[in-house]
């Protein structure tokens, strides 16, 4: 178990592409807007760190949301808590141990949903530990349940 909970570490020479980039944009504009008009809670960019179970101590997804009644009152501090929603757009230069240990790591952190974007095949893995991973192609939607309950996003629109 151990193994399960022990992933590598985010590296500095590992940078995104520029599709990498704008999906993570993409993708963000959907949730914040969705967010927004509900007063949900925060969706959060790439450099914001959540506390994590096991090794690393912390992570920084490339995109997270937090709903509002689990948000610090002053939102200028660290997270000391995992996120509802931890976004990973794959790289290029990420092995599938690394995704697979982040991911499991996330989820042992009391992360609710992950969504795994892949820039190459167009697709996005969702992951929870309640259910099986669910493949979404450019022909489905990206469904936020239950954690941003009837958020839809059309997987096409997320790629340049």
């Amino acid at each position: 178990m151990a193994d399960v909970l022990t992933a590598p570490p985010e590296r500095e020479d590992r940078l995104p592409t520029l599709a990498h980039g704008a999906i993570i944009v993409r993708l963000g504009r959907f949730l914040d807007e969705y967010v927004a008009a509900r007063d949900a809670g925060l969706v959060c960019g790439p450099q914001t760190t959540f506390k994590m179970v096991g090794t690393p101590p912390t992570r920084s997804p490339d995109l997270a949301f937090v709903r509002k009644d689990r948000l610090p009152a002053n939102l200028d501090t660290d997270a000391d808590f995992a996120p509802d929603l931890a976004v990973e757009v794959v790289s290029g230069s990420d092995t599938f141990g690394d995704v697979d240990a982040k991911v499991q790591q996330y989820l042992a952190s009391g992360v609710r949903l992950v969504w795994l974007v892949d820039p190459v095949l167009h697709t996005v893995t969702v992951l929870a530990a309640d259910r099986r991973p669910q493949l979404c192609t450019e022909a489905d939607d990206l469904v936020g349940d239950p954690v941003l309950p009837d958020l839809h996003i059309s997987v096409r629109q997320l790629f340049p």
